[in-house]
């Protein structure tokens, strides 16, 4: 896939090199060009960079804008899981899912600090409320096996939901955010979804509309943030779009046998 910034888009030029910033007007229908519709682009590598953005938009939606985005996305996730017959799409998914769950449960730990934190600053460390709250204190969110971190996780909601006027609404909505990305990633591994008869033209187009999705994402991200090319990177990682070098190399000749 080639490297594109925000300088020409897919003109190979990155946003903070010095040739970004042409003399001449750049070709505005180059903008609405969809990157993602790049023939190159591997089916598992697709799937874990859609993981990976979607559980990077439920993490920073502190302020609810990327909501439509999240629905839109993980139905799109959806239709494609609906489609998969083939192994390469089915080990794909199953890749992308365990991604996405791994790296919940490696970025939880700061989030429920951070919610400690609230809790800590408004009641004190040794109050009734943060006792109520984190009864088993903070290292049960990481030592704590994947099925039983959802009860743990609602116990938490449910605590600091009885003190939601005191700890406002910023606060309960992050602690919302990670109760509804775990049961996000949690139920997309553990579930067998039955797979649809589909023709090779359904799993297309089903192919063709996360694509899409990816794009109003990318669009709604520039909306977002205006000449701050750098936030693209807190949202979508170009690397898992690309192939590894050795993918891309000839595999060594097989040696003759004796």
């Amino acid at each position: 896939m080639a490297r594109y910034g925000f300088a020409f888009f897919d003109s190979g030029a990155r946003w903070d090199s010095p040739d970004a910033h042409p003399t001449n007007m750049r070709d505005l229908s180059k903008i609405l060009e969809n990157p993602f519709d790049d023939p190159t682009i591997g089916y598992g590598r697709l799937l874990g960079f859609s993981t990976d953005h979607l559980q990077a938009m439920i993490a920073r939606n502190e302020s609810h804008e990327l909501d439509g985005r999240i629905a839109a996305l993980t139905s799109a996730l959806t239709l494609v899981e609906q489609y998969a017959t083939d192994d390469e799409t089915k080990l794909g998914l199953r890749m992308a899912r365990k991604q996405a769950k791994d790296a919940f449960r490696a970025a939880l730990p700061a989030r429920i600090a951070k919610l400690a934190g609230a809790v800590t600053g408004k009641f004190g460390a040794d109050s009734e409320e943060m006792t109520e709250c984190f009864p088993k204190g903070r290292t049960i969110f990481s030592t704590s096996t994947d099925d039983k971190l959802g009860t743990h996780i609602g116990q938490l909601k449910d605590a600091m939901s009885e003190y939601a006027a005191q700890l406002g609404t910023e606060v309960m909505a992050d602690v919302t955010a990670v109760q509804t990305g775990w049961t996000t990633v949690y139920n997309k591994s553990e579930e067998s979804t039955a797979k649809k008869n589909a023709s090779l033209a359904d799993k297309k187009a089903a192919r063709e509309n996360l694509q899409l999705m990816l794009f109003l994402d990318l669009l709604k991200l520039a909306e977002m943030f205006p000449r701050q090319p750098e936030k693209l990177a807190l949202y979508m990682k170009q690397s898992l779009l690309e192939a590894p070098s050795h993918e891309e190399e000839e595999p060594p000749p097989t040696p003759p046998g004796p």
